[in-house]
């Protein structure tokens, strides 16, 4: 019995053997392709100012039918040439009686980048077209066509955006407010003052056409490329600010009017102010609209930041830079409250020596940014006898020299100006230098005096060379004059005028 068994288990390979030798192997290879796949142009070149419009097209015929019961599904992919399709885009299924499928320059440009391809370099791309099989008895292999070409893609130029109007500056192109491009040549956003009026968005400051106006509603956007008279503008009834995100493909936009928020009064203050940091001379910014402060006046080197209290010392709520340092070329800031707001978390900007000068300075308390902008101070011509001139004494009755605030010159009526904040006290007028200090300067103080002194209804002015104390004339702010002022001096009429603001 043993003997058997053996024999048995001796002869099962080669019956094993014997059957694998007789198993049939079928290899199903890939249908001959009479779909013929083509494309548009074999070399093709992106171009950014031609985005929405078509780069590439596809075409092909119809496969070989594969008998009755069965159904051809076609697919398309594209990829990097000779890459196995293995970063293929993802598969695109043809919706039945189509035969062709194209992709615009910014379509293009946009896979480009997701293949990791260098702008403006030239690549070898292949496409294909797949005819997949359902519905037979037995499996079928799909027919495929592949096709490659070459493209070179482009460097996304940033693509600006403006808003024009009445609401704005005028409907004059070169005075239009840019927008900021979130998504590049599709989202924008822009937030700010506007005033009641009208406004639309252009794209560039040479002209107002082509633009994008009001289209069936306040949330939709038209595209005008000619002013044929005929186009419906933006309208703002409330003067205030708002925020606004416009959207050119999806031709939306959205406009925002905050209601405010808590920030009442907000004053300046640092080393690199007129007010040092001594917190009763801090200055107050000037509120423009519900959420909107400005600061117009010197920066000098040192730092600064922004309190949202002044009676309290230091001990306040402040809005501050991100990072302690912070060149004045960010424009983001952060409200830090008390005592976060000490030692390490004290951040602050910093203003470099070749940065000082005359500053308008934008808070954004919507949107918690902040803007520095550096003014272009005029050519003073030669017949005006007084180059620089500074208010002095003002604001907030502060003597120190280095707390002057220099006055602006105004080149189209040849005038100096200050704008800002007069508190009770006296101020006068230095001129041309300040370095030499007390007792060696040269000022422009009030012509008619009493006891030394005169009130703001005094307009005329006078020169006087190296003034001591016997010669020391000052203007003077009662307790019901203080407020926001506006001041203009005249020097070859020697004339000063005081307008209080409202």
């Amino acid at each position: 019995m043993k003997n058997a068994i053996k024999n048995i288990l001796m002869t099962l390979p080669f019956v094993i053997m014997g059957c694998q030798d007789e198993t049939e192997r079928i290899t199903l290879d890939f249908p001959q392709d009479t779909m013929g796949l083509k494309v548009s142009s074999s070399d093709v070149v992106l171009n950014q100012d031609l985005g929405n419009e078509e780069a590439i097209s596809f075409t092909w015929g119809s496969a070989a039918n594969r008998g009755e019961g069965t159904k051809l599904t076609y697919y398309f992919k594209m990829d990097m040439a000779d890459n196995n399709f293995e970063t293929s885009i993802a598969k695109v299924e043809i919706p039945e009686g189509v035969q062709s499928i194209s992709y615009t320059h910014k379509e293009m440009n946009a896979l480009l980048s997701g293949w990791k391809v260098t702008a403006g370099e030239t690549v070898m791309l292949e496409a294909e077209i797949i005819a997949e099989v359902s519905g037979g008895s037995v499996y079928m292999k799909p027919e495929i066509s592949k096709v490659q070409f070459s493209v070179t893609g482009y460097y996304i130029a940033a693509r600006d955006l403006f808003i024009v109007g009445s609401a704005v500056e005028g409907m004059d192109a070169t005075k239009s407010l840019k927008m900021n491009e979130v998504i590049s040549e599709q989202k924008y956003e822009w937030g700010g003052h506007l005033k009641q009026g009208d406004f639309k968005f252009i794209k560039s400051r040479t002209s107002l056409t082509p633009s994008y106006t009001r289209g069936a509603d306040n949330n939709t956007l038209v595209y005008d490329e000619t002013d044929d008279g005929t186009e419906t503008l933006f309208h703002i009834d409330t003067e205030g600010y708002y925020f606004i995100t416009v959207d050119v493909e999806k031709l939306t936009i959205t406009n925002e009017y905050p209601d405010g928020n808590d920030y009442q009064n907000i004053w300046i203050i640092g080393g690199a102010t007129p007010a040092g940091w001594n917190v009763p001379s801090t200055i107050e910014l000037t509120k423009k609209n519900q959420v909107e402060f400005v600061y117009e006046g010197p920066l000098y080197e040192g730092e600064l930041k922004f309190m949202l209290q002044n009676d309290k010392g230091f001990e306040c709520d402040y809005l501050m830079a991100e990072t302690n340092g912070a060149s004045i070329f960010s424009t983001k800031m952060i409200r830090k409250n008390y005592p976060e707001t000490k030692d390490a978390n004290d951040t602050k900007w910093k203003v470099n020596l070749s940065e000082t000068g005359n500053y308008r300075i934008t808070l954004d308390t919507y949107m918690m940014t902040i803007i520095f902008e550096k003014q272009v101070v005029p050519e003073v011509p030669e017949n005006i006898p007084y180059k620089r001139i500074w208010i002095l004494g003002q604001p907030n009755n502060n003597w120190t020299l280095g707390s002057a605030q220099e006055l602006s010159y105004d080149s189209s009526r040849n005038i100096f100006v200050w704008e800002g904040k007069l508190s009770k006290g006296t101020f006068k007028f230095p001129v041309n230098d300040l370095t030499p200090g007390y007792g060696f300067l040269d000022y422009l103080m009030p012509k008619n005096v009493n006891d030394k002194r005169a009130s703001l209804e005094e307009t005329h002015m006078q020169f006087i060379e190296k003034a001591d104390d016997e010669h020391d004339y000052q203007w003077e702010v009662q307790d019901n004059e203080t407020g926001n002022y506006k001041i203009f001096l005249n020097v070859i009429d020697m004339t000063v005028k005081f307008e209080k603001l409202p």
